[in-house]
């Protein structure tokens, strides 16, 4: 899919990035021409991009990095201090993704909670700092972690009380918190809460850049200045100062223009249409609880799916592999995850429609 401006793609959360569209992005750029230089990361559009996100985040500093594996690793890090025991959620992609980093490179101890759930209770977590105060050698628990929405339990977002009860006891321990919000734009959108009173409940929020924004890469983590302020030395300590970021920044910030009122406007337009390809009996969409941009679609047959997944290619809708590999988890059900995003805005609902009604003929 090169083209993408009457495509529609129900994978990803953002629109693809083959060479093709990159280049197109970078051709897109308004004034290429005054695009302010940065030197490894530092100065230049990176700061402008870092000041963007302060400002939608509400805290005092941000930092441009490579990627979400570093920007999580940097955060807790710091957040940690000397109290190397850090509270993760089972199935985040901190604890099953990251390839062992925060205990190989940084001696962080992550401790699982949450078995097989998108998070944690406020109870288990209790439970954890009572017996780790009670034990032989008892160690401060140095973060708290929660992701949302969590990657491998099919984008479910963790429900905004929970994560009020369990960062308002996590202050009154004195105890720091950190959100994975890779993908916090599209909970928003979900939920209709605003991005800043879910940053607001946290010290640390790293975002992903490239799953949405149409860049290639990197991630934004925000906080506290005297937790980010040393941080370009720890990046670059881990190999994330990349020597010419300038052109990436052109591209995230374009991308972020207005994106907020068109995921919502994505978001709403894609209910509306799953609602409609449920109401024709043709179609079945799932909708789980607490689902953020995530849904499944019933699929009785292989064949038949592949079917009317060729026919909608020739509409320049198109809809994802079967048996593919969604969220760290192989899809050998009778589902398929799809996911909305703002590509759906590249046609109206009712061209999509019946769109998906001639396929299926």
């Amino acid at each position: 899919m090169e083209s993408i401006k009457n495509s529609i793609t129900f994978s990803g959360d953002g629109l693809p990035n083959s060479p093709q569209i990159l280049a197109d992005n970078i051709k897109n750029l308004p004034n290429i021409n005054d695009i302010k230089p940065d030197s490894y990361s530092i100065g230049g559009i990176v700061e402008d991009l870092e000041l963007k996100f302060s400002k939608i985040f509400n805290k005092e500093k941000s930092i441009f990095l490579p990627t979400g594996t570093l920007a999580n690793h940097l955060a807790i890090r710091e957040l940690s201090g000397v109290n190397s025991k850090v509270i993760v959620p089972e199935q985040s992609h901190i604890y099953q993704d990251s390839g062992d980093t925060l205990q190989s490179l940084s001696g962080i101890n992550l401790i699982p909670s949450g078995l097989n759930s998108p998070c944690y209770e406020l109870s288990e977590l209790k439970e954890i700092i009572s017996k780790n105060n009670i034990s032989r050698v008892p160690k401060k628990i140095g973060c708290i972690v929660i992701e949302s929405p969590v990657r491998r339990q099919q984008g479910k977002v963790i429900p905004y009380e929970q994560m009020k009860l369990i960062t308002d006891f996590a202050k009154s321990n004195n105890i720091k918190t950190h959100l994975d919000g890779a993908r916090i734009y599209m909970m928003s959108a979900a939920t209709k809460i605003p991005i800043q009173k879910y940053s607001n409940l946290f010290d640390t929020v790293y975002c992903s850049l490239w799953k949405y924004f149409g860049a290639p890469w990197g991630a934004i983590l925000s906080g506290p200045e005297k937790i980010i302020e040393g941080m370009q030395h720890t990046r670059r300590m881990f190999g994330g100062s990349i020597p010419n970021s300038s052109l990436n920044a052109a591209i995230i910030l374009n991308g972020i223009s207005n994106f907020e009122n068109k995921m919502n406007n994505a978001y709403d337009q894609g209910i509306i249409l799953f609602k409609m390809l449920n109401d024709s009996e043709k179609f079945k969409i799932y909708f789980n609880d607490n689902h953020s941009n995530v849904f499944q679609m019933h699929v009785d047959t292989k064949d038949n799916y592949n079917k009317i997944k060729s026919n909608l290619i020739n509409n320049n809708i198109y809809l994802p592999d079967l048996n593919r590999e969604t969220y760290g988890i192989i899809n050998n059900k009778n589902t398929v995850d799809i996911r909305i995003n703002i590509s759906l805005l590249n046609q109206t609902i009712e061209e999509i429609y019946n769109h998906f009604m001639n396929a299926s003929s």
